[in-house]
Formats: structure tokens, sequence, C-alpha cells
């Protein structure tokens, strides 16, 4: 596992932290977008980063371009089960 590269929202971590599944943030038509691993499974060349009892996989052509992750990230749907748009 790596250091933290980079910085993630405590409204993201709480986010991360309360899935049943490890997530990824993976290169959609959308741009980048976090996903469970069991949509989206991870990758050897993904950058590892723990969250708590989770892991966050980060897709090796969007680490080097995420600074933050944010609800920026989130899909259309999961915003929605949030309460925002």
């Amino acid at each position: 596992m790596q250091k933290k590269p980079l910085t993630i929202v405590p409204e993201m971590e709480e986010y991360i932290r309360s899935k049943t599944s490890d997530q990824r943030i993976a290169t959609t038509c959308e741009g980048p977008l976090i996903f469970s691993v069991k949509i989206s499974p991870s990758k050897p060349t993904d950058l590892v980063i723990q969250v708590g009892e989770r892991t966050l996989y980060v897709s090796a052509l969007q680490a080097p371009l995420i600074k933050v992750v944010d609800s920026r990230l989130l899909p259309r749907c999961a915003l929605f089960k949030m309460g925002k748009r």
C-alpha cells in the first residue's frame, strides 16, 4: 500500500467507508468517476489507497491527474441518493 498521495475530503472518506465493497476511480466517457470494484474491477496498475477498512483503487490513467477526491467523482445516481443534484 502506498501513502495517500492525494487528498480525500471527509465527506468522501465517509462515503468510501460506508460502502460494502472497495471502490475504484475509473475513466468513463464522463471523465473520472468512482464505482464499486464489483462494477469496475481493480487492475494491477492501479494506485492503491487504504481508507479505513476499505481500499480505494485509482486508475493509473487518472492517478497523475486527480489531486482531490470529492463529490465531483460520484456518478449522478449516487448524488441523487445523497440528496445532492
